[in-house]
């Protein structure tokens, strides 16, 4: 379904407030999604899937202590590899600017700077 020209205005005077308002929320989105490497990604799913087998040949061990060391380390294995292909996968350049050094600098309180950015987007 085709826009008509009043709508394709808009839109357009939208896209101009956002891009005024908000860049980084713009190139945000306008940046091509960032690709999870294949190697990485196929090591933490192997990791992951070694770490499952060890749990459930550890307690398909029975009662012992043999069972309990290879169930927990199948589990931290499972543990290790969820976590890295999370970091893998949520890795962004753009997210981690934050720094300790800048909010010591600026000696504002979260709340105050909060407050800033409300009254900054309201008007």
């Amino acid at each position: 379904m085709a826009l008509t020209e009043a709508e394709r205005k808009l839109l357009a005077e939208l896209e101009a407030t956002l891009t005024a308002q908000d860049p980084k929320l713009v190139s945000k989105f306008t940046q091509p999604p960032r690709r999870v490497g294949f190697a990485p990604a196929v090591g933490g799913a192997i990791g992951f899937l070694v770490g499952l087998v060890g749990l459930v040949v550890g307690m398909g061990l029975g009662p012992g202590t043999l069972a309990v060391v290879v169930s927990v380390l199948g589990f931290i294995a499972m543990l290790v590899s969820a976590v890295f292909l999370y970091s893998i996968w949520t890795k962004d350049s753009s997210t981690r600017s934050f720094s300790k050094t800048s909010v010591a600098a600026s000696g504002e309180s979260f709340m105050s700077r909060l407050e800033q950015r409300w009254q900054d987007r309201q008007s």
